[in-house]
């Protein structure tokens, strides 16, 4: 990023208590549920001498298990406290290196995630947010607000994601979140667990890496023609749509949709 992240000092005693609160709520509650308790995971990762929460944020490229990360931002905040802060930073940002805040985060541009983030507040990005697993582990206490979101590694958001599109790709990795609200939400062969509000959605099933009964047709009556581009595996030369071709689109601000569909239900 442009800007160095902010720094929160870290306690290690104070960390490991709120991980055992944590791990003792989550084994009481597997106990009731008649599951197995997963809270190993998150009283292994504690074990390790960070020195800081950036390098506990670097730790979840290696330890990312999807049941893991929805505690990481509740973990962070109860060490710290009632000390979050609002931080915005201006332009476009491309994070190469982990990044922590404590509090909530506004990106005035785009935000390309190429490492891990844990914010443990609310994300508000004016462009798009797009990562890029396995690098990336993007990890939101709060909800995500995004023009679009575009994912390919571990995506954890204990709110909701507002966006126009969100489009997973890849079987390697999850989305997470409590609510998805968008025009266009699109699983092609990327997991997701979130209930799911969209004017066009195109789960697992349907998608089938966009070969699913009537996906191409229901995606050209809403999209505009720049987002389709010539399949290499057709042999016809057929357009496809093109999820690249939509980012670059999206990139360049320009309208994705056509003038004539309903804007759905954001």
């Amino acid at each position: 990023m442009s800007e160095v992240a902010s720094e929160a000092t870290f306690d290690a005693a104070a960390v490991r208590r709120a991980a055992a609160t944590i791990c003792a709520g989550q084994a009481a509650a597997c106990e009731a549920a008649g599951i197995p308790d997963d809270s190993h995971r998150l009283a292994r990762l504690v074990r390790s001498d960070f020195g800081s929460y950036r390098e506990l944020a670097a730790a979840l490229r290696h330890e990312c298990h999807p049941d893991l990360l929805p505690s990481i931002p509740r973990l962070c905040a109860a060490a710290l406290g009632d000390t979050g802060t609002a931080r915005t930073l201006s332009g476009d940002q491309q994070l190469a290196d982990p990044f922590f805040h404590h509090g909530d985060l506004v990106v005035e541009g785009d935000l390309d995630v190429e490492a891990p983030l844990v914010v443990t507040g609310s994300l508000t990005v004016r462009g798009l947010l797009a990562d890029c697993g396995p690098d990336s582990v993007v990890v939101v206490g709060g909800g995500v607000t995004a023009r679009g979101v575009f994912t390919d590694g571990d995506m954890c958001v204990l709110g909701d994601i507002e966006a126009e599109v969100v489009h997973g790709y890849y079987n390697d990795h999850t989305l997470q979140a409590r609510r998805i609200r968008a025009r266009l939400v699109v699983e092609d062969e990327h997991a997701t667990i979130a209930t799911v509000e969209a004017g066009l959605h195109f789960d697992l099933d349907d998608y089938q890496q966009g070969y699913g009964d009537g996906v191409q047709e229901r995606l050209r009556a809403l999209l505009v023609d720049d987002v389709f581009t010539a399949d290499e595996d057709e042999e016809d030369g057929k357009e496809m749509f093109d999820h690249a071709a939509l980012l670059a689109r999206m990139r360049a601000g320009l309208p994705v949709f056509r003038a004539d569909t309903d804007p759905g239900p954001r």
